[in-house]
């Protein structure tokens, strides 16, 4: 079966959720312009994607992220032309990155292909049903509802998502009927929301009721909008000042004790700056002090003057880069903190904001970094490797640690054996040590697991001199 059209007739979103209803098998090929995408569903689920765009590209991706130099992409890509292996195996092969981060990166190159169709106003698409797939798939086992609500994300601004949902008195209903399956918010934030859905509730109680934040909540109820499990119903009106909504902001005003300030704007940690405008513009219409202004509102004006200033402050700190940055150095630090506890995600970002003040040469801030990645998550190998090399280095308010760097870079061997560099580090700091006997062995089996290792070879050579 061949399936034909145009994403301006048939939107990408609801194109998904057709195919996850039928549960097929196949490859949808989306051409706009000279521009290629294309999409593995197995049982209606995207389990791989392909571009020819240069930005959907590993090699741009890597070097984004900062995991390598240009010179040493440019090896990579030659050695790939050469052998014909793939980018992400020469760069394991040649240790520039490990086999868990290429993982990591082939779900994120996937899961951007597909995201970025969503952006697409419209392009051609071609179905094919039952398809043999060829060896080059990696079958990788994403989300639907994480992909498409990713998709909502880019796609619709919180304003237009608003528009698709009612105003803050419009009760949220759900039809009698649901034509697709509700199988895919299983276990997700919208099984939740869906389940404050009672044909009463106004969208606000919904709001306020479910923990998320205006902004997340807003954008789940979208994708439940767009997929067709609610739908709003009539307008309530607005209870009395002095009522129900006086009591719901002096509930907010009691939740911001306890909140940091991108939760005050109902944001993730890792929320970038035009999240952080479309949010304060959010909430800075629902609680700006002229909206209280009539005679009428007098009781709760107050009120909402306290919210706003808090939320005006969590905006003022968080849009700049440079305050935000110092901002989130200060809360990783303090273990009363929700970011103290293990965080991958959260890991993985202060790792690279390590790297890149090694980069500006920022050794003390890099080391801070590094020491926060390894507290959010323990068990990643290449967060002791870098913390280890900067112990062996002496910079402001940090001398030279051997037996740190000695510990770090061993605790790095245990977690990821098959690292060969680990293994030349520890033998160039027994070198020092002159303890030439260990070090011949540690760059021995940096050979053994990486038999191209020219560093060591070197160092080997220098010792057969010594």
């Amino acid at each position: 079966m061949l399936t034909k059209g145009r994403l301006k007739d048939m939107p990408f979103l609801r194109l998904l959720m057709n195919f996850y209803n039928s549960r097929v098998t196949g490859i949808l090929r989306l051409t706009n312009d000279s521009e290629v995408k294309i999409i593995y569903l197995s049982k209606g689920k995207p389990i791989f994607a392909a571009s020819n765009s240069p930005a959907d590209r590993m090699g741009t991706m890597v070097l984004r992220l900062n995991l390598v130099t240009e010179e040493q992409l440019e090896s990579a890509l030659q050695e790939v032309m050469k052998t014909g292996n793939r980018l992400g195996t020469v760069l394991v092969d040649n240790g520039i990155i490990t086999a868990e981060q290429l993982f990591d990166l082939v779900l994120k190159q996937v899961s951007e292909i597909i995201y970025s169709v969503f952006e697409l106003e419209d392009a051609e698409y071609n179905f094919i049903d039952e398809v043999h797939f060829s060896n080059e798939v990696i079958t990788l086992d994403l989300s639907m509802w994480t992909l498409m609500m990713e998709g909502v994300k880019r796609k619709f601004s919180p304003d237009k998502l608003k528009e698709l949902i009612g105003s803050p008195g419009t009760i949220l209903q759900k039809p009698a009927q649901v034509s697709d399956d509700l199988s895919i918010i299983n276990g997700t934030e919208g099984e939740k929301v869906y389940s404050m859905i009672d044909n009463n509730k106004t969208l606000n109680s919904v709001i306020s009721g479910t923990g998320m934040g205006e902004l997340k909540t807003i954008q789940v109820l979208g994708l439940l909008r767009l997929l067709g499990f609610i739908y709003p119903g009539s307008e309530k009106k607005e209870p009395a000042p002095t009522g129900e909504l006086g009591m719901d902001m002096e509930e907010k005003l009691e939740q911001f004790h306890a909140m940091n300030l991108f939760e005050k704007l109902g944001l993730d940690k890792d929320a970038n700056k035009e999240q952080i405008l479309s949010a304060f513009t959010l909430l800075s219409k629902k609680y700006h002090p002229d909206r209280f202004a009539d005679q009428q509102y007098k009781d709760v004006r107050p009120l909402a003057l306290q919210i706003y200033n808090q939320i005006l402050e969590a905006f003022t700190v968080l849009y700049k880069d440079s305050t935000r940055g110092k901002y989130l150095r200060e809360i990783s630090e303090d273990k009363s903190t929700l970011f103290q506890e293990t965080d991958p995600m959260l890991a993985r970002q202060n790792f690279e904001k390590g790297k890149s003040f090694v980069n500006e040469k920022k050794y003390s801030d890099a080391y801070k970094m590094f020491s926060t990645a390894i507290n959010n998550d323990p068990n990643i190998s290449e967060y002791y490797t870098a913390i280890a090399i900067l112990e062996t280095m002496n910079f402001p308010n940090h001398p030279v640690n051997v037996d740190a760097a000695e510990k770090a870079f061993s605790r790095a061997v245990e977690l990821n054996p098959d690292e060969a560099r680990n293994y030349y580090y520890l033998g160039v700091l027994y070198k020092n040590k002159q303890d030439y006997k260990a070090a011949r062995g540690y760059f021995l089996k940096a050979l053994v697991h990486n038999p191209n290792h020219r560093e060591s070879k070197k160092q080997l050579e220098l010792l057969d001199k010594v």
